[in-house]
């Protein structure tokens, strides 16, 4: 009973927090739709501006609706992270290495990486759906910041498959470290308006929802360091 309760306050939290991160995003593109609006009310009437600056006007607000649907898709699809079922499924080690080699290799196209795998060919106990969104997500966000190389070990420890992505980027400030896997949160040093700040999140709600969780640090040399581990048992 105390497990199930646990969990309920662990889901009634981050859903607290998932709604806080939500409504504080949407006020950027609200607010500038309702000033591109509200210009073009108070203009249009008096002719003070030409067909090319509505077009203009409207081409921007076409922009800002495009970025409040993402935000409401993402949203929905993070509330059902939460209720997937997630069915573990037989598959190499080997097998699971070699998945993640072609993927770097499709993803790292301008960037050079590397992949440590230490472990017997064991058969591992997963839901490989899950355990490749985790890591792409992590491959993404570590090729977004990385100068030239990414670093990628994989291992097993003690029934957890421990996966590590690490780059030679600026690495994570100390209240990045404490924030990043927050839902919509996004490093100072990243303005793309595509990118929302959910990777590293949808990581620990999905490594948390097999068994296992997230670690965010810096390497020695100072870029960032994600590191997941996965319960990789039968049950």
């Amino acid at each position: 009973m105390s497990k199930n309760n646990e969990t309920m306050f662990r889901q009634f939290a981050e859903q607290r927090r998932l709604n806080a991160a939500f409504s504080h995003d949407l006020r950027t593109p609200l607010t500038l739709l309702k000033g591109h609006a509200t210009m073009l009310l108070s203009f249009i009437p008096k002719g003070l501006v030409s067909q090319e600056e509505i077009l203009d006007e409207i081409s921007v607000m076409s922009k800002n609706i495009s970025r409040l649907e993402k935000y409401v898709n993402a949203m929905t699809n993070l509330y059902r992270l939460e209720d997937i079922d997630i069915p573990r499924q037989q598959i190499t080690f080997h097998s699971l290495i070699d998945n993640f080699n072609n993927t770097a290799e499709a993803l790292c196209y301008d960037k050079h990486f590397s992949i440590t795998a230490s472990g017997d060919n064991i058969t591992l106990f997963i839901n490989l759906d899950t355990v490749m969104q985790i890591y792409e997500n992590l491959l993404s966000n570590s090729i977004r910041y990385a100068k030239s190389d990414i670093a990628i070990s994989v291992v097993i420890e003690n029934n957890n498959l421990v996966i590590s992505v690490s780059d030679d980027g600026c690495g994570f400030k100390n209240i990045e470290i404490e924030k990043a896997t927050l839902p919509f949160y996004k490093s100072s040093k990243d303005i793309s308006t595509e990118h929302l700040g959910l990777g590293l999140n949808i990581s620990k709600i999905l490594s948390e929802r097999h068994g296992g969780n997230i670690q965010i640090a810096n390497n020695k040399a100072g870029g960032a360091c994600v590191t997941v581990k996965i319960n990789c048992n039968e049950s």
